[in-house]
């Protein structure tokens, strides 16, 4: 992205802080205006809803009281038991044109159909209606029911002389009819529906029924659910009328939000305008404002660049000129600092010189920190170096420390110090991470690695191949600057780094490369190294017994021998000197090389076949 000068950011600012202010207002209008539309249009279809149930209860009304009427009077009465159908027929057909209802039926005293208005036959049973059976019982029953498909509102009515001679059935039809009379009131459109399809309607866009079809499943009858026909989109509640059968009510959601949509346009033109007059004002304080700004981004720019000696000249008494002074003195403890850090660089690990240069000054003294420390050591050195010269000397020691050093550091570790041809380093100190034990040993394995390809460099050039040993431990130390306050490192001392030390000594004794005590195991456990126990072994200096493992690998898969030697371990640790005898032989014999079985066999000559009570199997090591 291209560099924006200052005037365009302070105008980019002004216009920002405007747009969200717009925006934030049109979203505020916007929601609060949709929520009290769409409050409002619920309103009036749940008005609709109701307006519909009361038309079903008043049809329901009407019917009842002429069927009741008819019910009660003493010629249709005789009529019925006697079975004069010319007059039931006369009575029937005069009060269908009375009620304006759809059909009325006459039964017998079973429930079954003894005449009709309908012109065409009726298949439906009528006997097995629920509305049916309640007037046999002598009590009327309304309810919405299919017949033959063709969903009714249908009342029963018994017919007493004293007791039940037949039931008078008249229905609806819910069609297009009653749906027409349900928008006239309601001013919604009106659609009923039978096990998914619209058989009744107040819209004549078949793509709209369509539509409505395709999201019945989807519509709510407690909140309304906007579908969409083509670009047009509407609001439906559902009303349930009977089994299978439901109505739905609609009104336009479009013809509600336009005044919305006006109040939106107008806030967009207010906007606009406050937008370019915001923008002409922001112009003109940017300007006023540019030219020192330019000139502290110039020497920024030099700044970044490397030039240290940059100053600035910004002589006004605001804040301008503050910052023109802040930026003299920053470049001023830069080129200070950058002088410090160079010699710290050279002379202690970039992390050391980090918490140096943070700190400000040094201070004596010191903080417990949890640490593990690295030891290592190139075996021999001493008769290697009898017959180089200095220079020799130092420069296949450099090019040494060079790989180790890299290897370290690529896993976070910090060098404390180098000891001769020794290295000492850190994990935990002067920063900490949860998995410092782990970093640590693959530093190790990877200085392993780095000697591999540093003796194929020593070999073409005709130089004696390098071996050295590595220790490593974890506990508690004081970390600090140890010295004078003239002249002060930085370093860490206690008992776990002198531990440390004693296992790099034990490489020797035991003929291993990399050993690690069980402080480091434990802290590195939900990693997947590959160990074998060395040895309980109390080091020079200490009573207490440690556990040493030699460190084989990472991710690598255990070598055959492996269960073995560990048996074998064990054995000799419980005092079963005899299978350690066995374990350990068959080990040699199956690979003469291995210093640490060779050095189990000569402790088990002379021993017994078991040991006594008294038995404590760690080893004292008299040297370093």
């Amino acid at each position: 992205m291209r560099f924006l000068p200052f005037r365009l950011k302070v105008l980019g600012a002004f216009l920002t802080l405007l747009t969200a202010v717009l925006v934030s207002s049109l979203v505020l209008v916007d929601r609060s205006q949709t929520r009290q539309t769409k409050t409002e249009i619920r309103r009036q279809l749940e008005v609709a809803r109701n307006v519909f149930t009361s038309l079903l209860r008043r049809r329901d009304l009407e019917l009842n009281r002429s069927l009741s009427l008819l019910a009660k009077d003493h010629a249709f009465k005789q009529a019925l038991a006697t079975e004069n159908m010319d007059t039931i027929v006369s009575t029937l057909q005069s009060l269908k044109s009375r009620v304006m209802a759809d059909a009325i039926w006459i039964t017998d005293d079973e429930g079954e159909v003894k005449e009709s208005t309908l012109e065409e036959p009726f298949e439906a049973r009528l006997s097995d209606l629920p509305i049916v059976e309640s007037a046999l019982d002598e009590h009327p029953a309304s309810a919405v029911l299919r017949l033959a498909g063709v969903p009714y509102q249908l009342t029963a009515v018994p017919v007493l002389a004293p007791d039940v001679i037949g039931v008078l059935i008249a229905g609806f039809k819910i069609n297009d009819a009653v749906a027409l009379e349900i928008k006239t009131i309601t001013r919604s459109e009106v659609s009923f529906e039978n096990d998914g399809k619209i058989f009744a309607s107040t819209l004549s866009d078949e793509a709209h029924k369509k539509a409505l079809e395709s999201d019945l499943a989807s519509i709510s009858d407690t909140d309304p659910t906007v579908i969409r026909i083509g670009t047009r989109r509407n609001l439906v509640l559902r009303a349930p009328v009977a089994q299978g059968v439901a109505a739905y009510l609609e009104r336009s959601w479009d013809e509600a939000i336009e005044p919305l949509e006006k109040l939106r346009r107008l806030v967009f033109f207010v906007g606009l305008v406050g937008f370019l007059l915001t923008a002409l004002v922001g112009l003109f304080v940017a300007g006023s404002v540019t030219a020192p700004v330019a000139e502290l981004v110039a020497a920024t720019k030099k700044l970044s660049e490397g030039d240290l000696d940059t100053a600035v000249d910004i002589r006004q008494n605001d804040e301008l000129g503050q910052l023109g002074k802040a930026f003299n003195d920053m470049a001023g403890g830069l080129r200070e600092k950058e002088r410090f850090r160079s010699v710290l660089n050279k002379a202690v690990s970039k992390e050391i010189a980090e918490e140096l240069l943070k700190k400000g000054m040094i201070e004596l003294g010191g903080e417990e920190r949890r640490v593990t420390v690295l030891f290592s050591d190139i075996r021999s050195f001493t008769t290697l170096s009898e017959n180089l010269s200095p220079q020799e000397l130092i420069t296949q020691l450099n090019a040494y420390f060079k790989r180790m050093g890299a290897a370290i550091q690529r896993e976070r570790g910090v060098i404390d110090k180098y000891i001769g041809d020794a290295i000492m380093a850190l994990w935990g100190a002067p920063v900490s991470a949860p998995d410092d034990a782990v970093r640590a040993q693959r530093a190790a394995l990877a200085m392993f690695a780095e000697l591999d390809r540093l003796n194929d460099t020593r070999r073409d050039a005709s130089l004696p191949p390098l071996k050295i040993g590595v220790g490593l431990n974890a506990g508690t130390a004081v970390a600090g600057n140890l010295g004078s306050e003239s002249r002060a490192s930085y370093t860490v001392i206690g008992d776990a780094v002198n531990l440390a030390s004693r296992v790099e000594g034990l490489t020797k004794h035991y003929g291993a490369g990399i050993i690690v005590t069980a402080s480091v195991r434990e802290e590195s456990s939900g990693a997947d190294f590959l160990y074998r126990s060395l040895d309980l072994v109390r080091v020079k200096g200490k009573k207490k017994p440690i556990e040493v493992f030699e460190l084989l690998g990472e991710n690598a898969p255990p070598p055959d021998w492996l269960g073995d030697y560990e048996a074998a371990v064990a054995a000799y640790r419980a005092g079963d000197f005899t299978g350690a005898r066995t374990g350990f032989g068959a080990l040699a014999d199956r690979n003469r090389n291995d210093p640490a079985v060779a050095l189990y066999l000569e402790r088990l000559q002379g021993l017994p076949g078991k040991a006594d009570a008294s038995w404590n199997p760690a080893h004292t090591m008299t040297e370093k």
